[in-house]
């Protein structure tokens, strides 16, 4: 069995400041910095891979200009995913308009896929891993002092 430690502290005060500092870097307030920062590396890669329309789609929904459903991917809060103070849940994806986004992805039965969310997605996924760990270590150092 190990022996017990014991530990002295000799500044307290500067112990419980840091403490609140970490508390602080967890918030759901750099959480969400965070899970944005990321969506928005993966938002710009599916942007440059959504499909572009050679002309003018009119249907019954309306005109829909080409580069139109490139100008409609969004980035989400996702309120079903995300626990509020410990996580902060973002979906990259169209909006209501380009619905025909999900026709596009996953193919019809009269019409082949053309994947852009996925492999957006795949491609950027280290990128945005490392955009989420940066806005966390910016907040941890500028809330420690820069120490």
């Amino acid at each position: 069995m190990a022996k017990p430690r014991s530990v002295t502290v000799e500044n307290p005060g500067g112990l419980k400041a840091a403490l609140n500092a970490l508390d602080e870097v967890a918030s759901e307030s750099v959480l969400r910095q965070a899970a944005v920062a990321g969506a928005r590396v993966i938002h710009a890669e599916v942007k440059l891979r959504a499909p572009v329309a050679k002309g003018i789609y009119e249907g019954k929904q309306g005109k829909r200009p080409f580069g139109f459903l490139r100008e409609h991917i969004i980035v989400a809060y996702d309120d079903e995913q995300s626990v509020p103070g410990r996580l902060a849940s973002y979906l990259v994806t169209w909006s209501k308009e380009a619905f025909y986004g999900r026709y596009l992805e996953y193919g019809t039965s009269k019409m082949a896929a053309q994947p852009f969310l996925r492999p957006g997605f795949e491609a950027k996924r280290k990128a945005a891993a490392a955009a989420v760990g940066e806005v966390i270590q910016k907040k941890a150092k500028e809330l420690s002092g820069g120490r």
